[in-house]
């Protein structure tokens, strides 16, 4: 039996860490598991205790000792845990990889990459490089298309984010049951665009969100992030604005992302009013916010525009 399946032991650890509710997956103990899916369940905590921003490496000496085999992935894992204290300064392990082993490897790095060296190119070099040497393994190993579809897709690459997912096609039946190709899907749906495309990536993630979340907010914060993109999208801005409520009240710190989102739903709603505070605040918390690059080229285009009419006058 397959362990991710809807009736295997891994399926709802799985779910569980892909839609960031941590603190459930931290929740489990190793002993209710089957010894051959153990090292997978600790994988997945120790990931979630780096993603909640916690100290992971008394989880990964215990993963040493216990899983003494198992040296490589304790590596990458104690590294990954190294950047949330420490920075990149205090190891070179991801510069040092060239070519991945593994897909944990492969996705870490590349998240590196963009993370700590803003580069996304040679993000999805990699990440491309590995899916092309994997052969059947590729079947069992997705996160890897998860990370790769998504950063075609913050360069506004549709078309190549379209044409890999559209390779799932290959993939057997039970591909389409995973929560990272259900994932994919309501993101490209969301892309799409038009009403009904957008109202079941809306309804995905709502019905995420009736999970209990209550030990979890940083989950919470997320799923409310992307309807509130949604809601925005279907222009159903009372509804939005109480999600925008909710969102802040869940957000203990300055938050980027809710910052753009702010600016995305004064301009539509208020005409822009508050888009000038807002975008000091953004850049304060994230100078090189997306958001913020964008408005930088519009407004060189714009120069370049006023500077070619001056000279035609």
């Amino acid at each position: 039996m397959d362990a991710f399946s809807d009736s295997g032991e891994l399926y709802n650890i799985r779910n569980q860490f892909f839609t960031n509710q941590h603190q459930k997956v931290k929740a489990y103990a190793l002993s209710h598991f089957s010894p051959e899916h153990q090292l997978k369940v600790l994988e997945y905590q120790i990931r979630s205790t780096v993603a909640l921003e916690q100290d992971a490496s008394q989880l990964i000496e215990h993963g040493k000792s216990q899983f003494p085999d198992n040296e490589e992935l304790f590596q990458l894992l104690s590294a990954w845990d190294d950047l949330k204290s420490f920075g990149t300064d205090d190891s070179t392990y991801f510069d040092d990889v060239k070519q991945a082993k593994f897909e944990l490897q492969a996705v870490l790095t590349a998240i590196y990459l963009v993370k700590f060296h803003k580069d996304v190119d040679e993000a999805i070099k990699f990440l491309t490089a590995y899916t092309q040497t994997q052969g059947s393994r590729k079947y069992n190993e997705l996160e890897v298309f998860l990370v790769l579809i998504q950063l075609h897709l913050s360069q506004g690459n549709f078309t190549a984010a379209n044409k890999i997912f559209a390779t799932f096609e290959q993939f057997p039946d039970s591909t389409r049951d995973s929560i990272i190709y259900q994932v994919l899907e309501s993101w490209l749906l969301s892309i799409k665009g038009e009403s009904d495309n957008i109202s079941n990536a809306y309804y995905f993630y709502d019905e995420l969100l009736s999970s209990d979340y209550n030990e979890d907010p940083q989950g919470k914060f997320k799923v409310l992030s992307v309807l509130f993109v949604l809601t925005i999208q279907l222009k159903h801005y009372p509804e939005a604005q109480e999600l925008l409520d909710q969102i802040v009240e869940l957000s203990p710190k300055p938050n980027a992302d809710l910052i753009a989102n702010k600016i995305t739903y004064d301009y539509l709603t208020n005409h822009g009013a508050n888009v000038p505070q807002l975008l000091a605040e953004l850049k304060e918390v994230q100078s090189d916010h997306p958001v913020l690059i964008d408005l930088k080229e519009i407004n060189a285009k714009f120069d370049e525009v006023v500077q070619k009419y001056k000279a035609a006058a």
